[in-house]
């Protein structure tokens, strides 16, 4: 290697993680980051569909530093692999760059491939999404300097005419992919575009070689995550199931026999092929064994099943495995592909069920495999006219919001339902395609690359609105048509620190990079399918519905095409000095391309991108997580719902030791059954939890659905009702299977008073204790974890706090809400209710929750607008930390307690202002408490805010035609009435509103005409 690329290398590594460094945060963020820096630091599995290699490679190194220091420590591990991956594609693009140079040219101008390199590196490296990446704790930027490996280590081997070299470099290539399994699964693509090279190398790329290549990429890519990966787990998993039932000999032997078995026969073949001179043969088999060992960190999540925590599945053998690596617990398995059933297709009118794989699960108690599903019936069958090639609108549960995407008419098909003939209108192919294209193709991928190659809008959660995360370029003719004029968009959205735009100036240089590569026709199909490959071909394959945004932001899944797009960047540097033949000589022809490639791209995105991904400071999740905690009383149970409110409180705990006494609970993961085991033992401080179902209710491979078939208006008492599901008399035959059924909507805890535990003196409460907590909680199905909830709730109400995560979901809380007690963060289950029908029937512990929220939680920062705040942190701020504070205040004015209200009302005003978290309905609630304490004026400001915040948006969305226009109008529409419920309830009347009667209604009918000009149906 030259001295200068050497370098060059160098010094881009150690600046890029120099610059990663300054801007990872210090401690935790939202998302899956706490998750996996506690699965890194105790050793155990994470999320389905696993990452072990860079758990294991994460411990290793988090062994050397204490456990205040994991978080950052892993962040920056984050950084590194970041700094390497940008290093890496320095080196890939120097490399094409040089070849895809003529000879005069690399003899003229030798800076142009490192020049090319610099540009790719650092645009990567300051590009939106690679740059929050690589300073968070997660699994990608790993996989980046995987793939990136693995593309630089391909090209050398095309390039070598060695034979020894090439295979060595082959063999790494299969090792390198066997680890990138043990970090992302979807890295096992990258084979596809890496036939191109191998076709070009081997035969010579002509179209019929190139459709050739493509067949067997693709065929590759088959064999090896469905034969070998996740075949040879099933093949171990089946060995297994036969050897402990048919011989009793112990667990996981299955998997010592497999091993044997492949030691076995890639030792004859190897020694066979060796003396038979079979080299190809030969070599092949030397490489599925490197592929193999790479993909030996598999083995970590068997190893460390005996953990008992609960991020994951306990995987104590192959049959879990199987489960975990195919994702079962998220439902991959059910998503079509290539044909299958759209959104409203009905039952098959004849058989409606057929039978399935029958399903086995290990039983410790006999150590045996046992079936616990005998696969009757188990597969839904729906009717064969409503199936559709490339079914991209599927799932039940989003039918609403596929026809928010794109407008949904169908084509009209009479079929008969329940012996009755309906007329369901099947959405046409067109209409499939429409979705496609709107949702999956613009909103869910180019709109990413959008974002770190043409502007970003601000960081919000895009649900399709204007207002929040919209690609943008800066040019006003072009945004204008998505976002709307300038000149309407409020000041909060158009000073946000997130809105960075470029002017297409990165995208055209992306664009005129690809076209160098156009007379190199195997760098210019690899690069390119490799784009399309860790681009639009995974949204293909994941096939996402509309309820996925409502998640999170799915940029980082795609980074592995911005790697090639920044590459392309890079290679404008050839093309613009290729066509700049008017500037003669060559120096300052490089110079001046120099000069606008740095600006346009790399440095550009490092000056706009600056400010907002500068994250140091930032612990709201963190301090987020402690609250939660701190809010649970001794030996507490807290029942959360979603990954925010549940993985920051998990590191916590495993990592830093805080408050293990309180045994926090994922909602959602009580459908798993080791997890609902391991809720029956010991974990760190907290006691076992009792739960008396019987194992083969809730073991995995049944059904996680219980119907209901009201029989009664009578409350179901849970003592009575768990007796009443181990009854085989009491089953319904339910789609040709007898099974448990729920005969009541409402349900019944009998309480002893005299035995509960009393956390609350009912006499301060204004309020008494109950004999019973019967509540309401009608549903056609009711999911397994609501039960197991149920059962839960039995057995330990007398015994121990019962608390709920308070984060403005109710899901989790199952109906139980009229016996919930405010406690800060958390709602406390206690059989306790007003006395006084008049009285406001919402309980607040104002003893516990004043001096905790006035002088103990700590949410400082959110007030300082000169730096970057999260959007998570400003969104939880607004709608579940204001609420709590209002809470509080309500009940301490509803107590006489004036003045401590008042304290409350501004203490919530300085942690979370107007100008970083826009006062709206909870602000106005906030402004109108302020009123009824005596502070009319400073009230009345409040509510004028709210209400000039709401206005302001309105009219910006009224303002244009918008795209999405389903989603907007209906946000829209929601704004209206909160505005106008506002006016109604202005603390000095209607009369001094900002916006008058008349002027209302003014703007009401400008309003109808907007929606009727937009509105599609």
């Amino acid at each position: 290697m030259p001295k200068a690329e050497k370098f060059s290398s160098w010094i881009l590594f150690i600046c890029l993680f120099l610059a990663y460094t300054i801007s990872a945060p210090n401690t935790i963020a939202f998302w899956d980051s706490p998750e996996f820096i506690a699965s890194n630091y105790t050793l155990q599995a994470s999320h389905p569909a696993g990452a072990p290699f860079y758990t294991i490679l994460c411990k290793v190194v988090l062994s050397f530093f204490p456990a205040g220091k994991a978080a950052l420590v892993t962040n920056l591990i984050s950084s590194f692999f970041g700094a390497l991956t940008c290093t890496l594609l320095f080196r890939i693009t120097l490399n094409i760059a040089r070849r895809i140079l003529s000879v005069t040219e690399r003899k003229t101008m030798t800076t142009i491939p490192l020049l090319s390199g610099i540009v790719a590196a650092l645009t990567l490296a300051f590009s939106d999404s690679f740059w929050t990446a690589a300073t968070e704790a997660e699994v990608y930027t790993l996989s980046f300097a995987l793939m990136a490996g693995m593309i630089f280590l391909m090209l050398l081997w095309e390039q070598t005419t060695d034979r020894t070299k090439e295979i060595k470099y082959a063999l790494f290539v299969a090792f390198l992919l066997g680890i990138a399994t043990g970090v992302h699964l979807i890295t096992i693509a990258i084979v596809i575009p890496f036939s191109i090279l191998i076709a070009h190398k081997k035969f010579g790329l002509t179209f019929k070689t190139f459709c050739i290549a493509i067949f067997f990429g693709c065929a590759a890519f088959v064999v090896i995550y469905s034969f070998i990966v996740q075949g040879l787990i099933k093949l171990t998993n089946s060995l297994d199931i036969w050897l402990i039932n048919s011989f009793e000999i112990p667990l996981n032997s299955g998997i010592i026999a497999i091993f044997l078995m492949i030691a076995l026969s890639v030792s004859s073949v190897l020694f066979l092929t060796k003396k038979r001179r079979k080299t190809q043969w030969h070599h092949a088999v030397l490489g599925l064994i490197f592929f193999l060992i790479g993909m030996s960190s598999f083995l970590m999540p068997l190893q460390r099943s005996d953990v008992n925590l609960l991020i994951a599945d306990s995987i104590k053998n192959s049959n879990k495995m199987l489960q975990y690596v195919r994702a079962e617990q998220f439902g991959v398995g059910a998503i079509p592909l290539l044909k299958g059933p759209v959104f409203n297709a009905p039952l098959d009118k004849d058989i409606a069920f057929v039978d399935g794989k029958p399903a086995y699960s290990y039983n410790e108690s006999v150590e045996k495999y046992e079936m616990v599903h005998d696969g009757k019936f188990k597969e839904v069958k729906y009717s064969d006219e409503f199936t559709m090639f490339f079914p991209r609108m599927f799932d039940k549960g989003d039918a609403e919001k596929y026809k928010a995407w794109t407008p949904i008419f169908g084509e009209p098909i009479n079929y008969p339902v329940r012996g009755e003939l309906v007329t369901i209108n099947k959405p046409t192919f067109t209409e499939n395609l429409s979705f496609f294209i709107n949702y999956q193709v613009i909103w869910l991928n180019a709109r990413y690359l959008f974002w770190n190659f043409i502007g970003r809008q601000n960081d919000h959660h895009g649900l399709g609105y204007i207002k929040d995360g919209n690609w943008i370029s800066g040019i006003g003719v072009f945004d204008g048509s998505r976002i709307g004029e300038q000149a309407f968009i409020p000041e909060f959205y158009k000073n946000h620190k997130g809105n960075d735009a470029y002017y297409f100036l990165p995208f055209i240089l992306g664009i005129l990079g690809f076209l160098a590569l156009w007379k190199h026709k195997h760098y210019f199909w690899m690069t390119l399918l490799l784009f399309l490959t860790f681009g639009i071909g995974i949204t293909i394959y994941v096939n996402p519905v509309p309820s996925s945004i409502l998640i999170r932001e799915r940029d980082y899944i795609f980074i592995g095409s911005f790697v090639i797009f920044a590459l392309w960047i890079g290679l404008s540097v050839v093309f613009l000095t290729k066509v700049l033949t008017a500037i003669k000589k060559p120096k300052i022809r490089l110079g001046i391309v120099a000069g606008f490639v740095l600006l346009a791209a790399p440095l550009q995105l490092l000056a706009k991108g600056w400010d907002n991904h500068q994250r140091g400071h930032d612990e709201f999740a963190y301090h987020f997580g402690k609250a939660y905690l701190d809010a649970c009383p001794e030996q507490a149970i807290l029942i959360t719902d979603g990954d925010n409110m549940t993985f920051p409180l998990w590191y916590l705990q495993q990592v830093e030791g805080y408050r293990t006494d309180v045994r926090v609970i994922n909602f959602d993961q009580l459908n798993i059954d080791t997890h609902i085991d391991n809720l029956k033992k010991t974990s760190y401080d907290s006691k076992p939890i009792t739960i008396d179902l019987n194992r083969d209710f809730y073991v995995s491979g049944i059904e996680k659905l219980i119907p209901l078939q009201e029989e009664t208006k009578d409350p179901a008492v849970l003592p009575i009702l768990f007796n009443f599901f181990k009854k085989e008399n009491t089953k319904i035959n339910w789609n040709g299977r007898m099974r448990p059924y729920i005969p009541s909507t409402t349900f019944s805890i009998p309480i002893d008073t005299l035995k509960i535990k009393k956390q609350f003196n009912p006499k301060q409460l204004n309020a008494s204790y109950t004999t019973a907590i019967t509540w309401q909680h009608a549903k056609k199905f009711y999911g397994l974890n609501e039960i197991v909830l149920m059962n839960l709730l039995q057995n330990n109400i007398n015994d121990r706090p019962i608390c709920f995560a308070s984060n403005g979901k109710k899901r989790h809380q199952i109906g139980l809400e009229p016996y919930l007690i405010q406690h800060v963060m958390v709602n406390i289950l206690a059989p306790i209710q007003r006395t006084d029908s008049k009285l406001n029937p919402k309980i607040v512990d104002t003893e516990m929750m004043y001096p905790y929220i006035m002088n103990q939680v700590r949410f400082e920062g959110l007030q300082e607008d000169s730096k970057f705040i999260r959007n998570e942190n400003v969104t939880y701020s607004r709608e579940i930390l204001r609420q709590h504070y209002y809470f509080l205040a309500q009940a301490l004015l509803e107590e006489g307690n004036t003045q401590k209200a008042i304290e409350v009302l501004d203490k919530c005003n300085m942690l979370f202002p107007n100008k970083t978290v826009p006062f709206k309905q909870f602000a106005y609630a906030i402004g109108k408490l302020y009123v009824r304490a005596g502070k009319g004026k400073k009230g009345t400001e409040i509510c004028k805010t709210a209400m000039q915040n709401i206005w302001d948006e309105l009219q910006w969305m009224i303002s244009f035609d918008p795209p999405n226009p389903i989603i907007n109008l209906r946000h829209a529409y929601r704004l209206k009435e909160i505005y106008f419920q506002m006016m109604q309830q202005f603390p000095s009347g209607i009369k001094n509103a900002p916006v008058s009667e008349e002027t209302f209604r003014g703007f009401d009918a400008s309003f109808q005409t907007w929606q009727q000009r937009n509105w599609p149906y």
